[in-house]
């Protein structure tokens, strides 16, 4: 089974609420099979300190095992070789059976010590289903990934503004 590349994405919320919108936009491009959850946390704290918190997943019991033993393997103890390999898969893949598989209650309990009283936090692991084809289209030509990342509008005007500076060019001018 191919599974799409899977990013954290973490956003904060200025109100301890869950906004309608963000749920609806989520829910629409769960939906059209754009994206997939694979662990999503919403944890909230009120303006007296009290937390709440949403979880909520996507995968099946059966792809939470397999995708924990995948990372287990991959984070930090496939350095040991093929037996690291192979006790990261095992121990990826009991976390996974446990259902400690992403955020566990400890790295819950951290972020809600981060977050601002009457404000919120989502920490999401997206898949992302769109990009299964191509992934497999590159892998078929042999192909790889050799660079990613998000480009945002503000990287791109910090960016101008540095090139601008190098060639004693003033913003505006």
């Amino acid at each position: 089974m191919t599974f799409g590349p899977i990013q954290l994405v973490v956003l904060g919320f200025g109100e301890a609420a869950l906004p309608l919108d963000f749920v609806n936009q989520l829910r629409r491009l769960r939906e059209d099979g754009i994206v997939r959850l694979v662990d999503a946390v919403f944890v909230s704290k009120d303006e007296h300190g009290d937390l709440d918190e949403i979880r909520t997943s996507d995968l099946s019991e059966d792809e939470a095992v397999l995708l924990g033993t995948l990372a287990g393997a991959l984070f930090g103890y496939g350095a040991g070789g093929q037996e690291g390999l192979e006790i990261g898969a095992q121990i990826g893949m009991l976390a996974a059976e446990e259902g400690e598989f992403g955020l566990d209650s400890d790295d819950i309990d951290q972020i809600a010590d981060l977050i601002p009283r009457g404000t919120a936090a989502a920490f999401i692991l997206l898949e992302h289903l769109w990009a299964i084809g191509l992934k497999e289209a590159v892998a078929n030509s042999n192909g790889s990934v050799i660079a990613h990342g998000w480009i945002t509008p503000a990287t791109l005007i910090a960016r101008g503004e540095e090139l601008a500076e190098e060639e004693g060019v003033g913003v505006g001018d």
